[in-house]
């Protein structure tokens, strides 16, 4: 290596290293692992890991508050704006032995506090999902709301991102990065 190009290199390298530094600490993760499943949450997250072992809640830290809230309806604690998403096995539904389609249609009939506006076919961790777009409506009015539904092991889970209207699509990047962390854990 001549010196003139030697003298490029060393610039060029303390960028990269820099930069590099610089990246990984923007992204800085925190991977939670419970009985069924896995997600690494960025550090501009909180979250709160539920009873059983089987559900995660989190939002961004501005809007920490809704983690503690548990009294009022979303569009109350959500009006002046917020985002809250969750992760969990879905132990609400009450019929044994059913299958994925069954699953999907239940949740879908009890949707009282969302009017569906699109539904989609596709994959989460390899396993069949639906994905459910839709507005607040009733205690979830100025929210709108994604959904998805997944069947693994004969189980179902849920994952749900809501928003104030004028935030969702702000944290909406943010949560489908962290819903591409998702994994079940076998």
């Amino acid at each position: 290596m001549n010196r003139m190009s030697l003298l490029l290199f060393i610039p060029i390298l303390t960028i990269t290293v820099v930069l590099s530094l610089s990246v990984s600490s923007v992204y800085a993760l925190t991977t939670v692992k419970n009985a069924t499943f896995s997600i690494d949450i960025p550090d501009n997250w909180t979250y709160e890991e539920g009873v059983m072992n089987s559900s995660v809640t989190l939002t961004p830290k501005e809007f920490g508050v809704l983690l503690l809230n548990n009294t009022e309806p979303f569009n109350v604690t959500m009006k002046d704006g917020g985002a809250f998403s969750s992760f969990e096995q879905d132990r609400t539904f009450p019929i044994k032995n059913a299958d994925f389609d069954l699953y999907v249609k239940y949740k879908i009939n009890r949707q009282d506090g969302m009017k569906v506006t699109s539904e989609k076919n596709g994959t989460i961790d390899n396993e069949t999902a639906i994905k459910i777009n839709g507005d607040g409506v009733k205690s979830f009015g100025g929210i709108k709301i994604v959904e998805y539904m997944i069947w693994h092991d004969n189980k179902p889970y849920f994952i749900r991102y809501l928003a104030n209207v004028k935030d969702f699509q702000k944290y909406l990047p943010q949560f489908e990065q962290i819903l591409k962390t998702f994994k079940f854990v076998d």
